[in-house]
């Protein structure tokens, strides 16, 4: 299943997740563009789908059937000849709706509809792009419901790939590509210069269990989970006894960065860097990387309690 993907969910209960595709429009909020096909009523924006959305069939039975299923047939009746553009807020809403079911799904078989679809898109430039716009905003922006990086590094190589497309137009999403391709769950992270808050430079190199939160001191979720961390008595206890290592760095700051430091735990090594936001992904604020003794990242997530949890569990 999907589960076998470096996949980062950022909810965790199933919703009825094929409820939504027997709908033939799908509620959404938000600004959209003033040629959009919506339509509201009593306060509810609905967009109008660019075709019907595919419901399994009722003999599979099995949530990972069904969603094979979707996956194999979702686009089987939108018309990718005819279609030179679409309503990227349509195709955003369709996006979502397929991309659902890989959540339980075969990973080969997600991976070979991704191969199929960017295979029929690599025709197309212009839908190219409107397509892997759709998967940032389903699988890698903040307002994902899950995180995909294998399937969205897809759409990143084909984008790179595509000779139609212009450099300026690929700069934005190569440079997603590099950092991605840094950040996997699995692989060694590049290695960067920090500095301290008492002017002294070091170098993260990977190595000892650590847990790294890249963060802003004045975001109030990155205080919260400094609270969580410095008061969670397993987190805590061992980073005193030395078996987990904590790293809090701001990335990009701004002045007066060191004072923030001044009341964050001792045991704690803490920083900002200038460079590091060129090198790892880091979406959302705060975000955090656990990295094993082997250098490997074990976890990266955008929840605290997800990221002490690996780290307790991967404590020796």
């Amino acid at each position: 299943m999907i589960t076998e993907f470096s996949l980062n969910m950022k909810i965790y209960s199933l919703l009825a997740p094929f409820s939504i595709l027997a709908l033939s429009s799908v509620s959404a909020t938000g600004t959209f563009a003033q040629n959009a096909p919506l339509h509201e009523e009593k306060g509810i924006i609905y967009i109008e789908p660019l075709f019907q959305y595919p419901v399994a069939p009722e003999e599979i039975i099995s949530l990972e059937d069904k969603s094979n299923w979707l996956m194999e047939h979702f686009w089987d009746s939108f018309d990718f000849k005819s279609k030179n553009a679409v309503d990227q807020n349509a195709l955003n809403d369709a996006f979502n709706v397929y991309s659902h079911p890989m959540r339980w799904a075969d990973k080969d078989v997600v991976m070979q509809s991704t191969d199929k679809l960017l295979a029929t898109l690599s025709k197309n430039p212009v839908l190219l792009l409107q397509f892997t716009k759709a998967a940032e905003e389903n699988m890698y922006g903040p307002r994902a419901m899950a995180y995909i990086d294998e399937v969205y590094l897809k759409y990143l190589d084909a984008i790179e790939k595509c000779k139609k497309i212009a450099p300026e137009r690929k700069a934005r999403y190569k440079r997603q590509n590099k950092i991605l391709k840094n950040s996997m769950i699995g692989t060694i992270p590049p290695s960067f210069v920090f500095d301290t808050p008492t002017g002294a430079k070091e170098t993260f190199r990977p190595g000892l269990l650590t847990v790294i939160e890249f963060g802003d001191p004045d975001c109030s979720d990155c205080r919260h989970a400094k609270l969580k961390m410095d008061t969670d008595l397993r987190f805590s206890s061992l980073v005193e006894k030395g078996k987990i290592n904590v790293l809090f760095i701001i990335p990009d700051p701004e002045d007066d960065w060191q004072n923030q430091l001044a009341d964050y735990p001792k045991l704690w090594h803490s920083g900002a860097s200038d460079e590091v936001s060129d090198l790892l992904d880091m979406r959302t604020t705060p975000f955090f990387y656990v990295i094993g003794t082997d250098g490997k990242i074990i976890d990266k997530t955008d929840n605290v309690e997800k990221a002490m949890t690996t780290a307790i569990e991967s404590v020796k």
